[in-house]
Parts: structure tokens; sequence; C-alpha cells
């Protein structure tokens, strides 16, 4: 505790510097989110800045393969690149999967132009800007191999309908890097380093993450598990937010190279050859903005970061609200963030390591704002009524978007429809959240509108995103529905289906809601730095066969989450933490089940930690040498039996929460009240979400549990899924875990 305390002291001067120099402004408002996020994680930002100004290790670099020397972000023009456009708005085309049900994406390494080409730097450092080489997902049509969607960062939107099915093709063809030819194919492994010492998917079968090493000890500086990884790219592809058979999920074990090596969960239809996966995507879920990503264990952040996102979005025309802005008024915007060099290319610094982890970084965050692969662009529209569809595609990074004059509604959030229009001020968006918005810009011709950010980054400031330049004239008449006539009201935006509703918005279950399970689960971490971090969800290793407490009670596969098909379930998820160590926020995502956020409620931290601590030792299994009863033993597994039910009436092996909760549930945000797939679990909080494993539409009737009843068109009992954090950096190491449906 002495070392932490000398670091937030050293943190307190060097801050300063930081300030000084544009990175973290001074005198910047911590602004408190409903539910007390920002000061909360505030502190975790004081603390993680000052680990990373002050790591003893060596020198904060990106890539040890390829020289790179970072370009501030603020030496990069603003508004001066037009934001990349799918759809009828733009020059690129939608891919339509519902004329063109068998398609083929191809992961390929390209040369995109990001960065204003041909422009100078701002900064008079003389850096002229070219190409920047990414990752990209190229969709072309199976039979004709006519391409369809340009390889691209983001990819090119992909949309269907629903309950029309598609087939795709994945074709892993990213080239390795070569030390030879170091600009040459493969550039982009050597400019993100991957860390081999994490539980990773190991193509090469090295089990590095199996032991432990000092990789900053001399006689280490050559060992092949401190290096990073060079071999063939392993890759696979998760449809986040589909409803989907497990096989066809991209869980991450299902990553696959191009040289034919895969991971144990990997699954195709037929036989496709080496580097290729077959999924079949039903479709058959309501409307909702989903998008496609890369999920391999251990190597998300890096191959998320290269640039494999896309939009997928799912249409189903006579039961989605009617009139909204569609054909060129609507728009997708991926929000992330990066950073890069002074040669135009990606810049992933690993300067917040630990010693056993040589190139894994707890968080990373960029000091550039992208929207669809520009940085800070400008789009041209007209004063009308326009949809945008959000995503916040980042690694690490929270946003708190804004719309300066224009009016905004939120229609809609990850998985569907709100029940209704919500008027905002501001949407919240943490990693993996999408927003379906009506943005009003119709009393402002001539206008500019900036999109805004007021979410306090860890190191850097993103307080602009994007421009509306409202200088398109006016094409015809506005007949879209204008979500501000009252419900009802003739123009209104009406949603004719509505979905099932298992809360009232407002922190309460609705009566007629059975609930079928209660679960606690502790969010934690491991931190011993600068020996090691880890992240865990409940303190078990994604293998919980790893976790000598889990392991005990599960020792077929380690899998402790086992809900019925058909039930629904309260999660009360903890976020705990170290006191007066760290603090963060963690998105907890769920694949295949969508959930409805319940509310969110403080708790005393000291004293549930204190109870928490004081239970290691009366687990189902001995401690290991290693731990000492009444402490916090990591990777242990929660300290109680799983199964045995505690004082609240909840199993998850954690003490009762009740005692220390304080004050009243917070209710969720008008934008958490729909279905969703991903939420927020706050420091000093317990989140809670009603889980259901059965399609969203299925009618809520009073007092009855679907619970062993198969609803889905599929069979959800067949393998396994997960659900982790979506801080990607998070999950590469343990932040996940897999559970499986039971009948």
């Amino acid at each position: 505790m002495r070392k932490i305390k000398t670091m937030l002291m050293t943190f307190q001067t060097i801050i300063g510097t930081r300030q000084a120099n544009g990175r973290v402004p001074p005198n910047t408002p911590v602004t408190g989110r409903p539910g007390g996020r920002r000061p909360a994680q505030a502190m975790g930002s004081a603390f993680w800045v000052a680990c990373m100004l002050t790591w003893p290790i060596g020198s904060a670099h990106a890539s040890s393969l390829v020289p790179q020397t970072h370009l501030d972000g603020n030496c990069i023009p603003k508004f001066s690149v037009s934001l990349p456009v799918f759809g009828p708005a733009g020059s690129i085309p939608r891919v339509d999967a519902y004329t063109h049900r068998k398609l083929t994406v191809t992961m390929k390494e390209i040369d995109q132009t990001v960065l204003p080409k041909g422009d100078t730097d701002t900064c008079g450092k003389g850096v002229k800007f070219g190409k920047t080489r990414v990752w990209a997902y190229e969709t072309s049509d199976s039979a004709t191999n006519q391409v369809l969607g340009q390889a691209n960062w983001p990819a090119v939107t992909i949309e269907t309908r629903r309950a029309v099915p598609t087939q795709v093709k994945f074709v892993n063809e990213l080239p390795s890097f070569n030390a030879s030819n170091p600009y040459g194919p493969g550039l982009v492994q050597g400019l993100l380093s991957v860390d081999q010492t994490i539980h990773w998917a190991d193509p090469l079968q090295k089990m590095c993450g199996m032991t432990t090493r000092d990789c900053t000890l001399p006689e280490n500086k050559t060992n092949a598990c401190c290096l990073p990884y060079t071999g063939p790219v392993p890759a696979t592809v998760h449809l986040h937010g589909a409803v989907i058979p497990a096989r066809f999920d991209g869980g991450p074990d299902s990553w696959f190279t191009p040289d034919g090596k895969t991971g144990a969960g990997y699954s195709s239809l037929g036989r496709p050859g080496y580097g290729k996966a077959i999924y079949q995507y039903l479709n058959d879920q309501e409307a909702g903005t989903l998008w496609f990503h890369d999920h391999t264990l251990g190597a998300t952040r890096t191959n998320v970061f290269a640039g494999l996102a896309g939009f997928y979005f799912i249409r189903q025309p006579r039961k989605e609200p009617q009139q909204l802005p569609k054909d060129a008024y609507e728009l997708e915007l991926a929000i992330q963030d990066r950073q890069f060099d002074t040669n135009s290319q990606l810049y992933f610094p690993v300067e917040a390591t630990v010693k056993t982890h040589p190139y894994w970084s707890v968080m990373f965050e960029g000091d550039v704002p992208l929207v669809n692969g520009a940085p800070w662009p400008y789009v041209d529209v007209e004063p009308r009524r326009y949809r945008l569809r959000i995503l916040n595609g980042s690694n690490h990074r929270s946003y708190d978007l804004s719309y300066g004059r224009a009016v905004a509604y939120q229609i809609g959030a990850d998985e569907g429809y709100l029940a209704k229009p919500m008027k905002i001020s501001n949407v919240r968006l943490s990693p993996g959240e999408r927003a379906d918005m009506i943005v009003d810009f119709t009393k402002l011709a001539g206008k500019v509108v900036t999109m805004t950010n007021t979410e306090p980054g860890e190191m850097y400031q993103l307080p602009e995103i994007m421009r509306f330049r409202v200088n398109s004239p006016l094409k015809g008449s506005d007949s879209s529905c204008d979500p501000a006539q009252p419900a009802g009201a003739s123009g209104y935006c009406i949603w004719p289906t509505p979905s099932a509703r298992l809360t009232d918005g407002q922190g309460h279950v609705l009566p007629n809601v059975k609930i079928d399970k209660v679960r606690q689960f502790v969010i934690n971490e491991n931190f011993d730095y600068p020996a090691n971090i880890e992240e865990f969800v409940n303190n078990t290793k994604w293998d919980g066969l790893l976790s000598p407490g889990i392991a005990a009670e599960f020792p077929t596969d380690g899998v402790s989450e086992t809900p019925r098909v058909g039930s629904v379930e309260l999660w009360e998820i903890v976020n705990v933490y170290t006191p007066g160590v760290a603090a963060q926020i963690h998105p907890i995502h769920t694949h295949l089940a969508q959930f409805q956020v319940l509310n969110r409620q403080k708790f005393n931290l000291e004293g549930y930690y204190a109870a928490w601590e004081g239970a290691f030792g009366s687990g189902p299994a001995p401690l290991p040498t290693s731990c000492t009863p009444g402490k916090y033993c990591p990777g242990y597994g929660p300290p109680l039996s799983y199964n045995t039910p505690n004082a609240d009436g909840a199993v998850g092996g954690n003490p009762a929460l009740k005692p220390f909760l304080l004050g009243n549930p917070i209710a969720p945000e008008a934008g958490e009240t729909g279905w969703k797939d991903t939420a927020t679990s706050h420091a000093r909080q317990v989140l809670r979400v009603l889980v259901r494993w059965t399609p969203t539409d299925t009618p809520v009737v009073k007092g009855q549990s679907y619970a062993g009843s198969n609803l889905f068109a599929f069979d959800p009992t067949e393998d396994y899924y997960v659900w982790h954090c979506h801080i990607i950096d998070h999950e590469d190491n343990e932040m996940m875990r897999p559970y499986k449906v039971s009948n």
C-alpha cells in the first residue's frame, strides 16, 4: 500500500505536465452520471494514469518490431474529412443480404485513406499524411463472387430482414509479419503486439500462458514467450446481439488461421477448407442494430483495433415504428478512438503493462476520435429529421454524446426499440452499446451542429467527435414521423407491436413477471502491480477448472452458469475493487440472451469488501498455499459455495449484499429501458438486470414461467455461450466466462 500511495503522490506532480501538454486539460470538470459513474471512475482514472506515468519496468512503447513515433492527435486537422456514408445517403451501398442470401466475408489487409490525405500536420512537424494499413472485411456474393461491400474499416454495413436466413462464409486471409520486409504484407501484425503470456488462442501451442515468468529480466529478453506473436493470425467473427446457435456465435475458442489451425470451439457448415468457416444466421429476432466483430481469445483487442468490425441491421418493416427517417436520412455512425504514428499508421501503446504480461494493457485510449473510420469528420445534411444509429466500438472509452442545438430523441438501444421515443439531452454509451436516435435539424438551416462528448477520458479528452453541416437544401417535405408530437397524435412515431416488458422502466419488476433464479456476481480484479494484473468475472478464470472453488463444484467443465432455457433470472452484478486502489466501470455483455436493466444501487464498498474478503477459506475447496484464510485469494472463484443460496436467496458464492446497500435503487437511464445485450456496471454499485432465455417478443403471462420450454428456433443447449466485460482489453485477460443453457 505504501507503493500505491507513493504512485498517487507522484501522479499529483506529473499530471501538471500532462495538462500543460494538452493531454488532460486542467480544471476539467468531472460530471456526475446518474448513479455516480464518473466520481467513482475518476478515482480509478487517476490511479491508472499514475501507473502508466510512473511505470518502472521500461520506456513506453508501441510496436517492438516496427520503429514508430507517436503523432499527437492534436496535430491532425479537425473537420477536414467527410464522413464515409453507407447506404443511399452516400456512395457506398449497404450489402443487401435479403437479396444475396449467401455471402463471403473475407478478412484482408489493405491500405485505406484515413487521415486527411496529402495534408500536413497542424503542429509544424512536417508530417505529411498518407494511407493507413488496416485489417478489413470485404463482402461478396458467394455464388457470383460479385463484390457487394469493398474491403473497408469499418466494414460496409450488411442489412437483411427478419426470418430470412443469411449464410456467411468467413475467409481469413490476414498476413503475418515478415521481419525482412516490415512494411510489406503483415505490417499490421507488426504494429500490434500480441501478448503470448495471457490465456489466448495460441495457434502454435507455445503454452506461454500456463507458466509465469518475469519478462523484464535480462535472461528472458529473448524468451519466445516474452516476444510478440508473429505466427499465423487467428480470427473469428461474433455477430454481437444475434440470437443464434452457439456453433455459429463466433465464441472466443472458435478461431481459425489462414493455414488451417483452429481453436477447440471451431465450427462450420460443411468443409469449407483451410482458413474458412461457414455460419448460418437465422435472423429470427426482432429488428435491431447488431454489429459483427472479431472475438478471438486473448486477441480481440488487437484484431478489433486493427479494423475488424461492422454494422449488421435486421429489419422488420411492418412491425417497426412507422415512417421513421429512412433511405438517405438514415446514417450509421461507428465511433472508435485510435492513436497514429508519424507514418500515418496505427499506434497501439503498451505502456501500462506488467512484468508477467509485456504487451497486454489494462486499457487502451486514443487521442483521435474516428467515425466510420474518419477522424473528426463532417457530413452535410438537410434541415430535417435524421435517424442516427450509433455504435460505441471503442476498446475502452465511454462516450456521453450531445447534439448542440439539434433536438434529439432516442428510439432504440441494442436489441430493438424503446416503448416510446425519449427526448434526451445526451446519450451515454459504454463499449459495445448502441443507440438508435432521431435528431431533428429542421430549424437549423445554415448552421453547424457539433456532436460533443463530455465523458472524461483516462488519458485523453475528446470533447468533439464530428460535425453536421446543415447546408444541403431540403428535398421535398419531411414526411417522417415526429417524436415531438404527443403520443397517439397524427404523425407520432408509433410502434405497432411493442416488445414484451419485464420492468416498468422506473426500477421495478412488473407484477406479472416470475423470476426463476437470483444470482449475485462480483466483478473484480487482481491488482498486484507491477507483478501482475488480471480482470475477473466472479473471481474466476476464463477456464473455471483453473479456479479451485469453481472446479470443486463444477468438475466436468468448470461452467457455473447453467440457466434453464425459457427462464427469467435476476443477475445482480456487484462492482467490487480493493478500497483505495482502483475503480473501473465494466460494460457487461451477454451472448444469445437479452436482458432489461432493472436498476442500480449503491453499496458500502468497504463493508462488503471486508465481508467478501473475510469469507475466503470457507469455500468448497482448500485455498492454494499462496493464499491466506480471511484474505482475498485471486482467481480462486467466489469465496463461498456457488450453489448454496446466501441470506439474500442468491446463488453465486458471495456474501449477501442486502446488509450493505445504501439509499434507494436508481432507475435505468431513458435509453436503457428496452431490450439490451450490454449494460454498464459502475464502481460501488450493484447492476441488476433481468435476463430471459426466450425470444424478446415472447409474451409475458402473469405468474407463468417458461423455464424448461425452448421457444427459440434452434436448440440453445447444444454448446457454450459466453458473457463478459466489453472493455475488450479486460475480456482478453480473464474477464469472460462461458455459460451453458440447460433444459
